[in-house]
């Protein structure tokens, strides 16, 4: 992106992330600003929020009923 967007500061020192700019990188409501200096210069890194349906490959599969206290030992002493 060579295009300077630009962005007021407000009350509280808020400001608002320009739709270009939420638009190019897909930010959403979700996501986390990650600000940082280096030299004089202000570094803002989007971490984006993972959708739950990435935590299914971690999903284990159970023939037998249990209960939650015990899935804990078990994952704790490595088991799974």
């Amino acid at each position: 992106m060579d295009d300077v967007v630009s962005s007021k500061i407000y009350k509280g020192f808020q400001t608002i992330i320009p739709s270009k700019i939420r638009n190019e990188i897909g930010i959403t409501l979700e996501d986390t600003l990650n600000w940082r200096i280096e030299k004089d210069v202000i570094i803002v890194e989007v971490e984006k929020q993972r959708p739950l349906s990435d935590l299914s490959k971690f999903a284990i599969s159970l023939d037998e009923e249990t209960d939650a206290v015990d899935l804990k030992r078990k994952s704790g002493r490595g088991e799974f």
